[in-house]
Order: structure tokens, then C-alpha cells, then sequence
């Protein structure tokens, strides 16, 4: 709990003292979603409230969940760019809490902007949704798998220390493969979509806020079971890879190369 603490710690005083670049970070989405409804109102008529709340569960979603899985990824790249990453492993204190410490550090740290900027563009557009227990469940799990990603990227980052192209298409594919800004009507892309770690929670999250789906629908749909099946998933994998990042870095010695 103390190597938590001083992470949300670190990350308030930082918060406080980049508040500007957190000010441009709002403008900019918030403008870039407003552009993004005003094309997709243009290219169709029949695009309304329902469709700007549709668009805005899966831009918020994948800006939240895509925020913290890559800087997850980044924490072992920032250590080493600083010159501390050895002196982390070395410490005493086992890597994997404070890396745990800092990724919570970061999920909050983005749900809370994230939070901020959905409820503002919602306010504006005059959208605003009920958010029910069911929606902030399927929330918590689509950000698990994106957390569980996150890990296995950095322990990948520890061994091979670049992965920045990676991350870039990986990024590019959670905007456009996952659904997060229309649904996906492709049966091609629908089956890999599926196994992106946001594309099932965004679409369970639809479903709960603008149909009203309930928890037993969405177990029979298989939307639920699949999303538990997707999270454990990554959340498994995404330990296992780190540990073995871990393992690996200190066999050849690359902890304190970059």
C-alpha cells in the first residue's frame, strides 16, 4: 500500500504541475469528437442523439482504455530514459508492486479525464445517459484487459526496450478495429474484432445505455461471458509476459542498456 500511495501521489503533483497539457488534452478530444459528429451527421440524415451517445461510449471507452494500456507500456521506457530502471530492481522492493502501484496510479489518473471530457461532451450535446451498476461492471472489466495488455507490453519494453511501432499500431487498431466509433457490420472484422481487448465491452456498453439490456440478455448473447473470457485472458497473459520480461532482462543484463 505504501508503494501505491506514493504513486497516486507522484501522480496528483504531476497532475498539478502539467494542468496545462491536461487543459490542451480536453480541448483537443473534445474538438476532435466534435468534428468526428459533425462528418458523421453530414454522411448521414438520420444520425441523431442515439447515434452522437453511441459514438461517444465508444470514444470515451477506447480513449481511456487506450490511454492507460499504453503508459503502462511506457513505465519501463521512462525509467530508462531517466537512468533508474536498474536502480528499480535493485531497490529491494519487488518491481511488480510498484508497477502495479504506478498502472493504478494511471487508470485513475485517465478515468477521471476521461470521465470529465464524456461528461462534458454529453452536457453539450445534450445526451446525457443513466449509468447503471451493469455499465460500470462491463467498464471495470474492458479496462482490466486493457491494463492486463499493458503489462504484457512492459514486459516486453524491459527485453527489447523499443516497441514504439507497435504501440502506434496497436493504437490505431483500437480506434478502428474495436468499434469504438461506429459498430462494426463486417462478419469478416466481427470475428477479430472480438479479439481486441475493448471491441466486447464497448459493445456491452452500448447495448446496457442505449437499449437498456439487462444482466441476463447480455449472458445469453454472449457478450458478458465473452468479455469475462477476453479480460482474464489478457489479465493472465499480461502477468505471465511481464514475469517473464522480468526473468529474461536480468539473465542478459539489460537493465541498465537502452
Amino acid at each position: 500500500m505504501t508503494a501505491v500511495g506514493a504513486e497516486l501521489r507522484r501522480t496528483v503533483r504531476l497532475a498539478r504541475s502539467y494542468w496545462l497539457e491536461y487543459a490542451a488534452d480536453l480541448l483537443l478530444y473534445s474538438l476532435g469528437f466534435l468534428l468526428l459528429i459533425t462528418v458523421f451527421r453530414a454522411a448521414s440524415p438520420d444520425y441523431g442523439a442515439q447515434g452522437i451517445l453511441s459514438t461517444l461510449i465508444g470514444y470515451t471507452t477506447w480513449k481511456i482504455c487506450a490511454s492507460v494500456l499504453t503508459d503502462i507500456a511506457h513505465i519501463a521506457a521512462d525509467e530508462a530514459r531517466a537512468g533508474t530502471l536498474e536502480q528499480l530492481f535493485l531497490s529491494g522492493i519487488s518491481t511488480g508492486r510498484v508497477f502495479a502501484g504506478r498502472s493504478l496510479a494511471i487508470l485513475l489518473n485517465h478515468t477521471s479525464r476521461g470521465l470529465v471530457l464524456a461528461i462534458s461532451l454529453a452536457a453539450i450535446l445534450n445526451v446525457l445517459p443513466a449509468v447503471s451498476w451493469l455499465a460500470l461492471l462491463l467498464f471495470c472489466l474492458t479496462l482490466a484487459g486493457a491494463c492486463g495488455l499493458g503489462f504484457a507490453l512492459a514486459g516486453l519494453v524491459l527485453v527489447y526496450k523499443r516497441i514504439g511501432g507497435g504501440l502506434q499500431l496497436l493504437w490505431q487498431m483500437l480506434v478502428f478495429f474495436t468499434g469504438a466509433l461506429a459498430p462494426i457490420e463486417s462478419p469478416q472484422l466481427a470475428g477479430f474484432a472480438r479479439l481486441l481487448p475493448l471491441t466486447l465491452g464497448i459493445t456491452g456498453l452500448r447495448e446496457v445505455m442505449l437499449d437498456g439490456a439487462f444482466i441476463d440478455q447480455l449472458w445469453q448473447s454472449g457478450i458478458l461471458a465473452g468479455l469475462l473470457l477476453n479480460s482474464s485472458f489478457y489479465v493472465i497473459f499480461g502477468i505471465l509476459v511481464f514475469n517473464w520480461g522480468q526473468r529474461q532482462a536480468r539473465e542478459l543484463g539489460v537493465l541498465s542498456h537502452y
